[in-house]
């Protein structure tokens, strides 16, 4: 009897540290949603590329301050944060996004003047002030505080 109630409690114990899939979500935004993180323009170009996360569009994402008219108009459907994050698939033209949240890692590692990151199908190169981020179809886009181009 005591070995049943020894494993009874030790299966109750290890359930109760079982994360449901909202709060793995959130645990894996906490710990790195990307497999790589980086900042551009002097820390103030947030990016993420290669989710974790198979589910997710694989790609890289960059976010910096909107400032300006956004340069795609903001669609009917979206209710969120606009004009300031874009998208880049492997293949495929570069796009905004609608969202809600903050994805990226803020301490992730600023790239020094025309360093390069490279990813699955996809690379970026920062400067001082900006960071340009193409794929293997030659898309891409070119994000600054003061400008952003969609290539």
């Amino acid at each position: 009897m005591q070995k049943l109630f020894i494993l009874v409690l030790l299966t109750l114990s290890v359930e109760a540290f079982a994360l449901s899939p909202m709060e793995e979500a959130e645990d894996m935004i906490n710990s790195g949603l990307y497999n790589i993180d980086f900042r551009a323009g002097n820390g103030r170009i947030y990016c993420g590329g290669d989710a974790k996360v198979s589910g997710l569009a694989q790609g890289v994402s960059c976010l910096t301050e909107i400032k300006g008219k956004p340069v795609l108009p903001r669609p009917n459907d979206c209710d969120l944060e606009w004009g300031g994050t874009f998208f880049l698939g492997k293949t495929g033209k570069a796009d905004m996004v609608c969202h809600s949240d903050f994805p990226f890692n803020p301490k992730g590692r600023i790239l020094k003047d025309g360093e390069t990151v490279k990813g699955n199908g996809w690379q970026c190169t920062a400067s001082s002030s900006k960071v340009i981020c193409s794929n293997q179809d030659k898309h891409g886009f070119e994000i600054s505080q003061k400008m952003k181009k969609l290539f």
